[in-house]
């Protein structure tokens, strides 16, 4: 079977589709990923096919500032403009597109290709249709072509319990025909190792702290939790995200540790609790390693994660304006302190492991 798929050119876009991308690979399917050229290389590295559609996320604008439902409406029109094209001429029999990506649903459409929306996280609110339904719609005439978007099977990422729209009435839901599909914490590329200094580490409990790969750009945020964080007889393990130098944060002590990025499903492990901007990701990564979070949201769906956290038991949030040294101190100090977190981290990975792998899944949707 030939399976395309295609994504936003973002990290936190690309990396929740790889397991099922590696399993159809894996499983002799036919795979290709459609998404902007700055992501090729983090994909060829698994030995993947990619087609660059669209632009990447630089030229695109993307950042801390942007405005992103236009961002999503602007790239999926450029995407289209090169990835229908090249659908009609592979022609593929089964299309998967992450829930914020509107051009594979055209391409689908234009191929007559069965359609399948994978999750990235919670799944958006309805009130988000009310803004990119009408850009899908346009795009669907502009191609002379139309179906039901939300009558595709949506692959849910969210465990029972978490995140408002999984208890939802239908009616309040974007897609109604769902699937779950346990998500994974990371796939790091062939070969990829934790830092030797990481081993090295003093103390025998680790926090990792990150603001991703969009917000990261946010340094007094991040400079404020690294330097409060120092204070507490712990590891400390930060990644400063692409692009930064991690000299540029000062001298650290022994036990602090900066760099660009380490893989999560390397360090999570080692970990005794998480500080992040509340990326899905890495909220999914803190529930598989039954982590208890402090989530520093800064932006895009990052609110709506914070407030799922808080509301499983599994963590706490501080918004932009409560992020103080003093306030992340006490409340990791807490995290670190009262069981509970951990418990109800706990909870939630039992019910990450009880859903199904992307093998099984895959299976279902090949069918």
């Amino acid at each position: 079977m030939r399976i395309l798929f295609s994504a936003c050119p973002m990290y936190g876009h690309v990396n929740p589709i790889l397991p099922l991308v590696l399993a159809a690979r894996d499983a002799g399917h036919d795979v290709v990923v459609a998404t902007g050229a700055d992501m090729a290389a983090h994909l060829s590295g698994r030995g993947i096919a990619t087609w660059a559609a669209g632009p990447t996320h630089r030229e695109a604008g993307g950042g801390p500032d942007t405005n992103w439902l236009e961002y999503f409406a602007t790239t999926a029109r450029a995407r289209a403009a090169d990835l229908v094209p090249r659908a009609l001429d592979w022609k593929p029999d089964l299309v998967v597109s992450e829930d914020t990506e509107l051009a594979g649903p055209v391409a689908a459409a234009v191929t007559g290709a069965r359609q399948v929306v994978h999750g990235i996280g919670i799944m958006p609110p309805i009130h988000l249709w009310a803004a990119l339904g009408p850009v899908l719609d346009a795009m669907f005439a502009r191609f002379d072509t139309g179906a039901d978007h939300r009558a595709a099977t949506y692959l849910e990422l969210c465990p029972a319990g978490v995140g408002s729209p999984a208890g939802a009435p239908a009616a309040e839901r974007i897609w109604r025909d769902t699937l779950p599909l346990r998500p994974v914490a990371g796939t790091p590329s062939p070969g990829e190792r934790l830092p030797a200094a990481v081993r090295a580490l003093p103390f025998d409990r680790t926090i990792h702290i990150t603001l991703g790969t969009v917000f990261h750009g946010n340094r007094n945020v991040l400079h404020t939790a690294i330097a409060a964080l120092s204070t507490l007889p712990v590891n400390v393990v930060a990644t400063v995200g692409p692009g930064v130098d991690p000299a540029g944060f000062g001298r650290q002590p022994s036990h602090v540790l900066l760099a660009p990025y380490v893989p999560h499903t390397l360090l999570l492990p080692r970990c005794a609790a998480v500080v992040s901007q509340g990326g899905a990701g890495i909220m999914f990564g803190a529930f598989a390693h039954a982590l208890p979070h402090l989530v520093l949201p800064q932006g895009g769906d990052q609110f709506t994660n914070a407030e799922a956290v808080e509301l499983a038991g599994a963590g706490l949030a501080l918004h932009p304006a409560e992020v103080t040294g003093a306030a992340v101190t006490a409340h990791v100090t807490r995290l670190l302190d009262d069981p509970a977190f951990t418990t109800a981290a706990a909870s939630i990975r039992a019910r990450l492991a009880a859903m199904p792998d992307a093998a099984t899944v895959l299976r279902t949707i090949t069918a």
